[in-house]
C-alpha cells in the first residue's frame, strides 16, 4: 500500500510529465494546464483505486 502523499505526489509528477512535455510544448497554456488537472485527477482516481484494492485483498 502507498501512503497518500505519495499517491499525490506520483499523480502530480505523471500528469506534469504528459502536460508540459513533449508534443503538448506547443499548445495554448489553457490547455496544458486543463491536461495537467484532468490527468491529476485521472491518476489519482486509478491510484487510490489500486491501493483500496491491495487494501481489501489483504484483510
Amino acid at each position: 500500500m502507498m501512503s497518500l502523499p505519495a499517491i499525490v505526489g506520483l499523480a502530480l509528477g505523471a500528469s506534469g510529465f504528459a502536460a508540459f512535455s513533449g508534443k503538448n510544448r506547443t499548445k495554448p497554456l489553457g490547455r496544458r494546464l486543463l491536461y495537467f488537472f484532468g490527468g491529476f485527477v485521472g491518476t489519482i482516481v486509478v491510484l487510490l483505486a489500486v491501493n483500496f484494492a491491495i487494501y481489501a485483498a489483504n484483510q
